[in-house]
């Protein structure tokens, strides 16, 4: 690294030697320590937990966030309006997003050229090798 030089010794771009960081020092030692959650970790952690409850009239373990959605459907199946709207919002979110339930093998039409140019250059690849 090069350094630059002040003619005045100190000032602008040339601080005190003394205040230089050390090789190896951190600028801000008292940082975002490792290791430290965001809020959806946190939330996600916390939704995974289970509990144990009685249904059925059997002992069962479940999910913080399974007896969430089951509460918000019995208490939308009673009525509550308020509940039948987050219900049906879930329910059409999950059916407007792509994914597991919709065929996985389909492509898209902009998918096809570029998987035929992947397939063309793995042809060439191992048609080259065969030939050594």
């Amino acid at each position: 690294m090069t350094e630059r030089k002040s003619k005045f010794g100190v000032g602008y771009l040339s601080p005190p030697t003394e205040k230089q960081f050390k090789k190896g020092q951190s600028g801000n030692p008292s940082g975002r320590p490792k290791g430290a959650k965001n809020l959806r970790t946190v939330i996600k952690e916390a939704a995974s937990k289970t509990l144990s409850v009685v249904e059925d009239g059997k002992r069962k373990k479940k999910s913080k966030m399974d007896l969430m959605v089951t509460q918000m459907m019995n208490r939308a199946a009673q009525g509550e309006a308020r509940f039948t709207q987050m219900a049906l919002d879930q329910f059409r979110n999950i059916e407007s997003r792509p994914g597991a339930d919709s065929n996985s093998n389909v492509f898209e039409e902009a998918d096809l050229p570029v998987i035929a140019q992947i397939i063309a250059r793995i042809r060439r690849n191992t048609e080259g090798n065969s030939n050594e």
